[in-house]
């Protein structure tokens, strides 16, 4: 492993404990992806979601960048504004979690320091074929560009969530997605709101994406994985809830459209996140 400049700054009231979690966790993480560290990574721990919101938004701001709250930062998460990798965590959302998906939370935002640790993973353009057909189509450019934005971050999932289960790290994530992929109980009232305008409708299946695509390398796992029985059984079934409000029609379109993307899927983010948008305008 190539020295690591691992540097570690509190905002708030972080007490010890979370400290010293966090740093046995990515110590441990960054040693077993070895040779593709970034050369340095920040680390900023934060006490609550609205400090950590108003830090990136402070941070866009000097750089004359709006700020996006669709970002989810509200947990932890990444960026690369100064041209290296710097993870944001939040200790008052993490802290509702279990200790085995608080790790799996860190160790996914540390997988995508691995492989998006640098700014041209953060700057993505619109297909103009796409972008053409979408307006077309009656689509919203604002409402293109956010659901563009949402694909490349499943994108950028699915290649984290790989990396993950290539190095062995399995059971946190599933505890990880049990914690994010949560359905919720008015889920089939805003489908049934949106399913009767195409505009609304293409956003909402397009926002089961990625869902989709951060959770298929664990569902796909063979049982010769060591996949946790139980989890593999409830992460799936939360999925399948997801899905099926859609009715047969539409869920198989969407089911059609995300394997075909997964089909496709290569080791080039930029080519990746070109291909899928193409893909995902057919549901249009």
């Amino acid at each position: 492993m190539t020295s690591l400049d691992l540097s570690f700054f509190a905002r708030g009231n972080i007490s010890g404990s979370f400290k010293k979690e966090v740093s046995e966790v990515l110590n441990d993480c960054y040693k077993r992806f070895g040779q593709r560290v970034p050369y340095k990574i920040e680390v900023y721990a934060f006490d609550t979601a609205e400090n950590l919101n108003n830090f990136l938004r402070e941070e866009k701001f000097k750089l004359g960048m709006s700020f996006n709250t669709v970002d989810d930062a509200s947990v932890c998460t990444y960026e690369v504004l100064r041209g290296y990798p710097r993870l944001l965590l939040c200790s008052e959302q993490l802290s509702k979690y279990g200790k085995q998906a608080r790790a799996g939370a860190i160790r996914h935002e540390a997988a995508h320091t691995i492989l998006h640790g640098a700014l041209e993973y953060s700057i993505f353009q619109i297909p103009e074929d796409c972008r053409h057909t979408a307006t077309v189509k009656g689509i919203d450019n604002e409402k293109l560009e956010e659901i563009f934005f949402q694909l490349s971050l499943g994108v950028k999932d699915y290649e984290a969530t790989r990396l993950l289960i290539e190095h062995d790290y399995i059971h946190c994530q599933f505890a990880y997605a049990l914690e994010w992929i949560q359905p919720a109980e008015d889920d089939k009232t805003a489908w049934n709101i949106s399913k009767t305008n195409r505009q609304t409708r293409f956003v909402y299946e397009s926002a089961l994406m990625r869902p989709i695509l951060f959770t298929n390398p664990l569902l796909s796992l063979p049982k010769s994985k060591k996949a946790p029985a139980e989890s593999l059984l409830q992460l799936g079934a939360r999925m399948e809830q997801m899905i099926t409000i859609l009715g047969e029609k539409e869920e198989n379109k969407v089911l059609a459209v995300a394997g075909s993307i997964i089909e496709s899927l290569t080791d080039d983010t930029h080519t990746n996140i070109d291909s899928a948008f193409r893909q995902l305008i057919s549901l249009i």
